[in-house]
């Protein structure tokens, strides 16, 4: 037998919090009040924590409404919350999707007149076509009806009857800034672009969003990261969110580091004195940013272990990653956890001068994830 026991694994693990999830989805819930509906954007694999057990945690939690970028994602949400709820496209209907659509009940964001014009001919002669949203760009100039396209929309009744449009959406640039005079300047024409049209339910606040007031929350409110445990605007004091997510990393080896040795891959780090230091089983491949490497972001990164913040020195690599356990009481056992992400999201990836959301994406398939 092991002299490690029988519970040893090398392989990382994602902790996901579901308790956690659904009292950050409740407590926006409370803040936007009951005269706005709260949906949950569960796209790019609910923001890689698992789209199947995510959306039927937050269905549980009260959640009617999501929002997925993809068909495809949309496939695996039906599949996972029945047939009893919205489920938006964001990125829009296009030829090849057009069966998983009709399939699993999805409704499309509509974001053009190319677009509106697929929709059209899809819903050609469907007895009770699907409805959609329409989306207006009012600055973010990503996807959304630009200017020139939405006069054209507004002045075809024809076409817009076809769309079956239940929901007016639009999108906000800077909304994690307060101060940014750009959110007001989107507000303001998101409503009057609206009012061109016939009164419909309206939503354009993210997360962020839902932190500048009431006037932003309409109908409807799309919150993603802050479901996550990820802090969502410059001012985090104002924001009730707690952690969800850990990755934890099993150390694997423990080792002194002499005066002068160098570390990892194009020895990027060189010990300027004996350095204990463990190395940790996971790497980019599980969702540790190279940017995380010492010297690499706009400061040292750090892995939680033993309650202490060790620094990640060295390269981070595909598998593995080496910490600086110098100021540790005591030194770790093999199979010991290391923690990356958790209550330090926010830190960890500004350390590695990237935001929240992609360092949750980012969580490779490889972790094993562990439901709580």
């Amino acid at each position: 037998m092991s002299i490690l026991g029988p519970n040893f694994s090398s392989r990382p693990v994602v902790r996901i919090d579901l308790k956690a999830l659904k009292r950050n989805y409740n407590n926006l819930k409370t803040l936007v009040g009951s005269k706005t509906n709260i949906a949950a954007a569960v796209k790019a694999d609910a923001y890689g924590l698992g789209a199947d057990k995510v959306s039927r945690a937050l269905y549980g939690a009260g959640c009617r409404i999501f929002f997925v970028a993809t068909a495809g994602e949309g496939k695996e949400v039906r599949a996972a919350i029945g047939d009893r709820a919205t489920i938006y496209v964001l990125n829009g209907p296009a030829p090849r999707d057009l069966t998983l659509f009709f399939g699993s009940q999805l409704r499309p964001v509509i974001n053009s007149l190319t677009q509106a014009r697929i929709w059209e001919e899809a819903v050609s002669g469907v007895k009770e076509p699907p409805y959609s949203a329409l989306h207006i760009d009012t600055g973010i100039n990503r996807l959304g009806f630009p200017e020139n396209e939405f006069e054209k929309l507004v002045k075809n009744e024809a076409l817009r009857k076809k769309l079956h449009i239940d929901l007016v959406m639009s999108h906000l640039a800077c909304a994690e800034d307060e101060t940014s005079a750009y959110n007001k300047a989107q507000l303001g024409a998101f409503k009057a672009k609206a009012a061109r049209l016939p009164m419909l339910p309206m939503s354009i606040a993210n997360t962020a969003g839902i932190y500048l007031g009431k006037e932003y929350h309409f109908q409807l409110v799309r919150p993603g990261i802050g479901i996550y445990g990820g802090i969502a605007t410059t001012n985090p004091k104002k924001e009730k969110v707690e952690p969800v997510i850990s990755l934890m990393a099993p150390v694997l080896q423990v080792k002194v580091l002499k005066a002068g040795q160098s570390l990892g891959y194009n020895s990027t780090f060189t010990a300027t004195k004996d350095t204990s230091i463990a190395i940790v089983g996971a790497g980019y491949a599980d969702g540790i940013p190279v940017a995380s490497s010492s010297g690499k972001g706009t400061g040292l990164s750090h892995a939680t272990l033993q309650s202490k913040r060790c620094p990640v020195i060295g390269r981070v690599s595909m598998d593995l990653t080496a910490l600086d356990i110098s100021d540790l009481k005591k030194r770790p056992r093999i199979g010991d956890w290391a923690e990356f992400f958790g209550p330090n999201l926010s830190d960890d990836a500004s350390e590695a001068n990237t935001i929240n959301y992609e360092l949750l994406v980012r969580l490779g398939s490889r972790a094993r994830r562990e439901y709580r």
